[in-house]
């Protein structure tokens, strides 16, 4: 009976061993295109962000310009005040008002235009799919660090 048993635990530690066997050989043979397919989705996923905050900055650029603008639309007739009649009357913007002067959305505008800077500051200067590009080696070196980190 004792070494019935014995025989079938040895069979069973034979089969995990296989099994462990396999599973290892199975995961060297898929090591190559696992490191791959990290590359590429890094590298395409840093291009794709890099590409978004470039081409944001013509956009913004424009939208900053229409808003800078004070352009007349007509004089103030008799919707405004009786000492405000015949003042220039503008086209209302985030930073300027109707009477041509600073408007108060001008500060949430700078804040999120200071963020929109940070973001493309921070986006471009750091260019994964640069250095995935140009020393793939390097980048997988300082990946592995930063998961054992």
């Amino acid at each position: 009976m004792e070494e019935q048993a014995n025989k079938i635990l040895v069979e069973l530690l034979q089969k995990a061993s296989n099994g462990i066997d396999a599973a290892v050989s199975f995961s060297q043979a898929q090591i190559p295109d696992v490191v791959h397919q990290l590359l590429l989705w890094n590298m395409v996923d840093s291009l794709i962000k890099t590409l978004i905050a470039i081409l944001t900055i013509p956009l913004v650029l424009w939208f900053m310009k229409k808003q800078c603008q004070r352009v007349e639309i007509g004089k103030i007739g008799d919707e405004g005040y009786s000492w405000e009649r015949g003042n220039p009357k503008y086209r209302p913007t985030m930073v300027w008002d109707s009477k041509g002067e600073i408007n108060f959305l001008i500060l949430p505008l700078a804040g999120v235009l200071i963020m929109w800077g940070l973001f493309i500051i921070a986006t471009v200067t750091n260019m994964v799919w640069l250095k995935i590009w140009l020393a793939p080696k390097l980048y997988l070196i300082e990946y592995a660090a930063s998961l054992i980190k």
